[in-house]
Protein backbone atom coordinates (compact mmCIF):
# COMPACT_ATOMS: atom_id res chain seq x y z
CA UNK A 1 0.00 0.00 0.00
CA UNK A 2 2.79 2.45 0.86
CA UNK A 3 4.43 1.82 -2.51
CA UNK A 4 1.13 2.63 -4.22
CA UNK A 5 0.86 5.90 -2.28
CA UNK A 6 4.46 6.80 -3.13
CA UNK A 7 4.04 6.19 -6.86
CA UNK A 8 0.54 7.64 -7.07
CA UNK A 9 0.76 11.21 -8.26
CA UNK A 10 -2.64 11.96 -9.70
CA UNK A 11 -5.98 11.94 -7.94
CA UNK A 12 -9.54 13.10 -8.22
CA UNK A 13 -10.24 15.38 -5.24
CA UNK A 14 -13.81 15.84 -4.03
CA UNK A 15 -14.69 18.76 -1.73
CA UNK A 16 -17.96 20.35 -0.66
CA UNK A 17 -19.03 23.43 1.21
CA UNK A 18 -21.04 22.62 4.33
CA UNK A 19 -24.49 21.59 3.18
CA UNK A 20 -23.43 22.05 -0.43
CA UNK A 21 -22.98 19.88 -3.45
CA UNK A 22 -19.77 17.95 -4.13
CA UNK A 23 -17.15 19.58 -6.34
CA UNK A 24 -14.43 17.47 -7.98
CA UNK A 25 -11.15 18.35 -9.68
CA UNK A 26 -8.05 16.49 -10.84
CA UNK A 27 -4.96 17.19 -8.69
CA UNK A 28 -1.37 16.10 -8.42
CA UNK A 29 -0.46 14.80 -4.99
CA UNK A 30 2.69 13.96 -3.07
CA UNK A 31 2.69 11.34 -0.31
CA UNK A 32 5.28 12.67 2.16
CA UNK A 33 5.19 9.57 4.33
CA UNK A 34 2.26 10.63 6.49
CA UNK A 35 0.13 13.10 4.56
CA UNK A 36 -0.81 13.86 0.98
CA UNK A 37 0.18 17.32 -0.19
CA UNK A 38 -1.83 18.83 -3.04
CA UNK A 39 -1.83 22.28 -4.58
CA UNK A 40 -4.44 24.42 -6.25
CA UNK A 41 -5.24 28.06 -6.85
CA UNK A 42 -5.94 29.76 -3.51
CA UNK A 43 -9.04 31.54 -4.85
CA UNK A 44 -10.58 28.42 -6.41
CA UNK A 45 -13.88 26.84 -5.39
CA UNK A 46 -11.86 23.85 -4.15
CA UNK A 47 -9.76 26.05 -1.83
CA UNK A 48 -12.88 27.83 -0.54
CA UNK A 49 -14.61 24.50 0.10
CA UNK A 50 -11.61 23.14 2.03
CA UNK A 51 -11.51 26.32 4.15
CA UNK A 52 -15.18 25.83 5.12
CA UNK A 53 -15.22 22.03 5.31
CA UNK A 54 -11.92 20.21 5.89
CA UNK A 55 -13.33 16.77 5.03
CA UNK A 56 -12.23 15.67 1.55
CA UNK A 57 -12.04 12.52 -0.54
CA UNK A 58 -9.35 11.48 -3.02
CA UNK A 59 -9.57 8.69 -5.59
CA UNK A 60 -6.69 7.36 -7.61
CA UNK A 61 -5.89 4.54 -9.95
CA UNK A 62 -8.42 2.72 -12.08
CA UNK A 63 -11.20 0.23 -11.32
CA UNK A 64 -8.78 -2.70 -11.46
CA UNK A 65 -6.38 -1.12 -8.92
CA UNK A 66 -8.09 1.70 -7.01
CA UNK A 67 -7.23 3.74 -3.92
CA UNK A 68 -9.95 5.71 -2.10
CA UNK A 69 -8.80 8.10 0.61
CA UNK A 70 -10.91 10.02 3.11
CA UNK A 71 -8.84 12.83 4.60
CA UNK A 72 -8.90 16.02 6.64
CA UNK A 73 -7.21 19.26 5.61
CA UNK A 74 -4.77 19.94 8.44
CA UNK A 75 -2.74 22.81 7.02
CA UNK A 76 -2.48 25.20 4.11
CA UNK A 77 0.19 27.66 3.02
CA UNK A 78 1.05 29.83 0.05
CA UNK A 79 3.48 28.01 -2.24
CA UNK A 80 5.80 31.05 -2.21
CA UNK A 81 6.12 30.77 1.60
CA UNK A 82 6.93 27.04 1.58
CA UNK A 83 10.34 26.45 -0.04
CA UNK A 84 10.99 23.04 1.57
CA UNK A 85 7.51 21.81 0.77
CA UNK A 86 7.82 23.10 -2.81
CA UNK A 87 11.12 21.24 -3.29
CA UNK A 88 9.67 17.96 -2.04
CA UNK A 89 6.55 18.40 -4.12
CA UNK A 90 8.55 19.21 -7.26
CA UNK A 91 10.77 16.17 -6.78
CA UNK A 92 7.80 13.86 -6.30
CA UNK A 93 5.34 15.26 -8.82
CA UNK A 94 7.63 16.77 -11.44
CA UNK A 95 6.57 20.41 -11.49
CA UNK A 96 6.97 23.45 -9.27
CA UNK A 97 3.74 25.23 -8.25
CA UNK A 98 5.76 28.35 -7.38
CA UNK A 99 5.73 28.99 -11.13
CA UNK A 100 1.99 29.63 -10.84
CA UNK A 101 0.57 32.83 -9.33
CA UNK A 102 -1.68 32.54 -6.29
CA UNK A 103 -1.36 28.80 -5.67
CA UNK A 104 -1.44 27.20 -2.22
CA UNK A 105 -0.38 23.91 -0.67
CA UNK A 106 -2.92 21.86 1.26
CA UNK A 107 -1.77 19.06 3.57
CA UNK A 108 -4.34 16.27 3.75
CA UNK A 109 -4.19 13.74 6.60
CA UNK A 110 -5.75 10.39 5.64
CA UNK A 111 -8.41 9.13 8.06
CA UNK A 112 -9.50 6.11 6.01
CA UNK A 113 -7.87 4.42 3.04
CA UNK A 114 -9.48 1.72 0.97
CA UNK A 115 -7.72 -0.22 -1.74
CA UNK A 116 -8.90 -2.99 -3.99
CA UNK A 117 -8.03 -4.72 -7.21
CA UNK A 118 -11.23 -5.57 -9.01
CA UNK A 119 -14.69 -6.50 -7.90
CA UNK A 120 -13.58 -9.64 -6.04
CA UNK A 121 -12.01 -7.38 -3.38
CA UNK A 122 -15.06 -5.24 -2.61
CA UNK A 123 -15.21 -6.55 0.99
CA UNK A 124 -12.37 -6.02 3.49
CA UNK A 125 -10.67 -3.32 1.49
CA UNK A 126 -9.92 -0.99 4.43
CA UNK A 127 -6.19 -0.56 4.93
CA UNK A 128 -6.50 2.48 7.23
CA UNK A 129 -9.31 3.37 9.63
CA UNK A 130 -9.37 6.43 11.93
CA UNK A 131 -5.85 7.34 10.76
CA UNK A 132 -4.49 3.94 11.90
CA UNK A 133 -3.13 1.27 9.55
CA UNK A 134 -5.09 -1.98 9.84
CA UNK A 135 -2.90 -4.11 7.54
Amino acid sequence: MLAALERQGHYWLATAEIGGRPHMIAVSGWWDGGDIVITTLGTSKTARNMAMNPAVMLAGGDPSDAILIQAQVIDSAAVDDSADLAQGYKKAVGWDPREMDGWMFFRLRPTRIQAFRGYDEIEDRDVMVRSRWVV
